[in-house]
């Protein structure tokens, strides 16, 4: 399996994590026609915007199984979708891939979306709550998942004590 990575899961850390070994390949330059990066709305990563005119930079990286395009659908949850898209890869050589396209469930908030800012700034946390994420991979689906994050978060519950829960790990925490 072709993807076509534009924002965090770019990043070889957060791919790592997601698909829990290294990248199957190395990432390849890659670019997406009438698109441009925005920022969605209350988050710190990016969604693609049609723009007609506007080059979306990437990478494409071959090399996927059927395991690691499951643990992707997990992580791009109910906010992204997969779609067949084509890039283009040094001056004209055009593939097919897949990319995760921004669901009505998300917004841009009219920013662009800042890789290396992200890099610096939200990173490390991202880092953080994609491996909580990702630990309820295999006990609930994406949407219960979805579901019980948004509720711990409203409560002010740590994220850590809902993975246990989720896991089955804290048995005292449904008394």
């Amino acid at each position: 399996m072709r993807f076509f990575f534009f924002g965090t899961l770019a990043d070889a850390d957060l791919l790592a994590l997601v698909i829990c070994r290294p990248r199957p390949g190395s990432p390849v330059s890659a670019r997406l026609a009438d698109h441009r990066l925005a920022t969605v709305r209350g988050e710190t990563f990016p969604m693609l915007v049609p723009a007609s005119g506007a080059w979306v930079p990437g990478v494409v990286i071959e090399g996927f199984d059927e395991a690691d395009y499951d643990r992707i659908l997990f992580f791009e949850s109910i906010d992204y979708a997969p779609r067949d898209v084509s890039v283009v890869l040094g001056p004209s050589e055009t593939v097919p891939a897949i990319a995760f396209i921004a669901t009505d469930a998300i917004a841009d908030d009219g920013r662009p979306w800042d890789g290396d800012l992200w890099r610096r700034q939200d990173k490390a946390a991202c880092l953080r709550e994609t491996a909580l994420w990702m630990a309820l991979y295999g006990y609930v689906d994406a949407t219960e998942a979805e579901r019980l994050w948004d509720a711990a978060v409203a409560e002010g519950r740590p994220l850590e004590d809902l993975v246990r829960a989720a896991r089955g790990l804290d048995k005292a925490h449904d008394r």
